[in-house]
């Protein structure tokens, strides 16, 4: 009878760590796949930003005027 008990209380433990265990693994899985879908979305954001910052900056440099500030001037003394 003793005999029966142990085996059925490891077979209950066995199956509950098997259990846990691939539940763990299934939650890892699906926590790296989300990470993967949110770091798709923030490339595709900051590479359209990127874009359209581009346009801005070349548009600036080509028409700024000479009114910008020196730092190697020399002042007068």
């Amino acid at each position: 009878m003793t005999e029966k008990m142990l085996l059925a209380i490891a077979a209950f433990f066995g199956t509950t760590i098997v259990t846990v265990l691939v539940s763990f693994l299934y939650w890892v899985g699906a926590n790296v796949v989300d990470l993967k879908t949110d770091t798709a979305v923030v490339a595709t954001k900051v590479e359209e930003n990127h874009k359209m910052l581009s346009v801005l900056w070349k548009d600036f440099l080509e028409n700024k005027n000479g009114d910008l500030a020196w730092f190697n001037v020399e002042t007068d003394k």
